[in-house]
């Protein structure tokens, strides 16, 4: 009996596990290449990668501090997110996309709060995106050739009309005026999407580290910085503290 109830005890706590909440954040500040390598352009970005089940809820962020002088509007928009999940675990539903709490609608969207349902504007794919994001296995983005056959919007729509590079994620405050008829968002959408599969933490964190954000239409393209990179940014950074004292 007592080894019935260890048992019983062990798969009750693997179940626990599997379906307890994971949350892990990242930041997108390291050029990743593509078409148009920038450098230190000033845009960054973050992420909040969120499971519970199978239940995958995204935060992503526009966290630029500055952008190109020659950068269009377009340009300054935090528009696609690229990411791979497990073998074997797809999208199968994207639920919703909303202005999240304490971030507000531009242009088109000018006046809307949080709660506004964007999910007509942005679509998600398991088959990878255009240029850069062609790496890459799951796709949320503004851009209508974001992926394949299996393209849809938030709102359902199969291989909608999105507004491209004139609508996404910009800065707060934004740092190029918006156009009256671009469907932006700052700073913050919030994105749910059912998974086929559930994730652990440590999951989550490899697949969130291994992700890669767009800007504007190829613009830009930043990813995570790995260990290494975390160190020799901090020794710019020092650097650049140092001459700054001395000057």
């Amino acid at each position: 009996m007592a080894i019935l109830r260890n048992a019983a005890t062990a798969v009750a706590v693997l179940a626990l596990s599997a379906s307890a909440p994971a949350n892990v954040t990242v930041n997108y500040t390291v050029d990743a290449g593509g078409n148009n390598d920038q450098g230190d352009s000033g845009l960054s970005a973050s992420a909040e990668f969120s499971i519970v089940g199978t239940e995958l809820t995204i935060k992503l962020t526009n966290t630029s501090a500055g952008v190109p002088a020659s950068a269009l509007a377009a340009d300054s928009l935090l528009a696609s997110l690229a990411f791979d999940l497990l073998d074997g675990i797809t999208i199968t539903s994207g639920d919703s996309a909303e202005i999240a709490a304490g971030s507000v609608g531009l242009g088109a969207w000018g006046g809307e709060t949080a709660g506004f349902n964007v999910g007509d504007q942005w679509t998600w794919t398991n088959d990878g995106g255009g240029d850069l994001l062609a790496a890459y296995t799951q796709v949320i983005s503004t851009s209508q050739g974001a992926g394949g056959a299996t393209t849809m919007s938030f709102n359902g729509e199969l291989n909608p009309n999105v507004m491209g590079p004139f609508g996404g994620i910009a800065a707060s405050p934004p740092l190029v005026a918006i156009p009256g008829t671009s469907e932006a968002v700052s700073d913050t959408i919030s994105f749910t999407m059912t998974l086929s599969g559930t994730l652990t933490k440590d999951q989550l964190q490899a697949i969130a580290d291994g992700s890669v954000v767009e800007f504007g239409s190829d613009y830009q393209y930043l990813s995570v910085p790995t260990p290494g990179t975390l160190g020799l940014l901090a020794v710019a950074f020092l650097g650049r503290r140092k001459r700054s004292r001395q000057a």
